[in-house]
């Protein structure tokens, strides 16, 4: 009887066992799923992010292009205003 006892035990023992392993293996799954879900959403904004990153270089280029052009029509500015200058200078000079 004793024997019949210690088998009954041990079944018990490994039908616990199983049933161990098998909530781990489903929390371990559940993790997965979990951390695939995480990964995907990180992706997701990553593609995002690196989209309006993009964006962004693209309107500085264009505002650096716009600034360029404007700083070469001020310069043009400053010199067209430096020759009127010149000439209303020698202007009066010569009245003088």
């Amino acid at each position: 009887m004793t024997q019949s006892n210690d088998l009954s035990g041990r079944v018990n023992q490994l039908e616990n066992d199983a049933i161990d392993i098998k909530m781990a293996v489903s929390a371990l799954l559940t993790t997965v799923e979990i951390h695939q879900r995480d990964m995907e959403a990180f992706r997701i904004n990553a593609d995002r992010t690196n989209r309006n990153v993009e964006a962004i270089l693209q309107i500085m280029s264009q505002s650096l292009e716009r600034m360029e052009m404007m700083e070469s029509d001020i310069r043009g500015l400053q010199i067209e205003n430096r020759r009127i200058l010149d000439v209303l200078q020698q202007r009066s000079s010569d009245d003088i």
